[in-house]
């Protein structure tokens, strides 16, 4: 696993070899019912320990946290939510329950990575103490971020929090364990004294959404895709269950988690790269206002453009529906796509 900021989050481990034992389920009979194409129904697909609402937050270590909070915020008309001069959030999509980039500084010399991702857990307060009692029944080791919500490691090893839909801003583990203790409130104040520091959205861009899709390597799709069914009721919207190209689609409120085999020598867990959902999205639109500021963008299917971000990221602008055409028309390849 990456290294983390310090006080970031706290490190916790998973029995992974022992996930399906504890759940009481063989792994195939974890996988019983799930679909090996393009269409058909999960058995377990919809049921969960809990909810998953949406993305609450991607952990994104970065050099310069500054300059990404403002290329995020002019492209994408992200509105600045908290910002302590080291480390950011930024937030976009329905206000009431948002989805966020957490921006903190990657160590010096480090390349910028995705450290985590928070999942929004629907009412998680008043499930808080059924969602310990199964985790412990379970024996899945994790730790408290506050009182709104949990650390745990996916099967793969990827750091993931179960959390509140909203209330806790980057690096509330560290300061305090209360959101409304005085450590905890004076830490949450340090970030709202000047949230007009920075860019401002200037409404001629693109005004994202959603999380389009987050594009994870693991280690093994089957065991992580079985998890994230259990666990937070994800549904499988598209699976190829064989080959080198083999993924899963897990579709939660409006977001998808695309699981694929870790091209990495170690096969470690990491996100190759992320994609928004944007307001009216026209595919020539989006061509010619990035061509406009500068970019290079690449087309990934009618319906997505690929792009990196200041630091390298691969990012792309999807419209509505992405997952679904993806999966019904192209065979789960942007390759494979009709390119109208």
């Amino acid at each position: 696993m990456a290294n983390h900021p310090k006080g970031f989050f706290m490190d916790t481990n998973i029995d992974r070899r022992g996930f399906f034992r504890v759940l009481g389920l063989g792994t195939a009979a974890a996988l019983t019912g799930c679909i090996t194409g393009p269409t058909g129904n999960s058995a377990d697909a919809g049921a969960g320990l809990t909810k998953a609402t949406a993305v609450n937050h991607l952990a994104y270590a970065v050099a310069d946290y500054a300059r990404m909070r403002d290329f995020y915020v002019e492209l994408f008309g992200m509105r600045v939510a908290w910002d302590d001069g080291t480390k950011c959030s930024i937030e976009f999509g329905d206000p009431a329950k948002p989805e966020a980039f957490y921006l903190v500084a990657a160590k010096p010399g480090e390349k910028a990575y995705i450290n985590h991702i928070g999942y929004s857990i629907d009412d998680f307060m008043a499930h808080k103490t059924s969602i310990e009692a199964e985790l412990k029944r379970r024996n899945l080791k994790f730790h408290a971020d506050t009182e709104k919500g949990w650390t745990l490691e996916d099967p793969s090893g990827y750091t993931i929090h179960f959390i509140s839909e909203k209330g806790i801003f980057p690096g509330a583990a560290a300061p305090c364990a209360v959101m409304a203790s005085a450590e905890c409130r004076s830490a949450d104040a340090a970030g709202l004294k000047n949230l007009t520091r920075g860019a401002k959205p200037p409404g001629t861009a693109f005004k994202a959404v959603a999380f389009s899709h987050i594009v994870q390597g693991v280690r093994d799709i089957d065991e992580t895709s079985a998890f994230y069914k259990q666990m937070f009721g994800m549904r499988p919207v598209y699976e190829k269950r064989a080959g080198p190209d083999a993924q899963t689609m897990l579709r939660f409120g409006n977001n998808t988690l695309i699981l694929m085999n870790s091209r990495r020598p170690d096969r470690s867990p990491y996100i190759d790269h992320f994609a928004f959902e944007v307001e009216a999205y026209d595919a020539a639109r989006v061509d010619a206002e990035l061509r406009r500021r500068g970019y290079k963008p690449q087309s990934e299917s009618k319906l997505a453009w690929t792009l990196q971000d200041p630091e390298g990221m691969r990012i792309d602008i999807a419209g509505k529906g992405w997952p679904e055409y993806i999966g019904k028309y192209c065979n789960g390849s942007p390759a494979e796509c009709p390119r109208g």
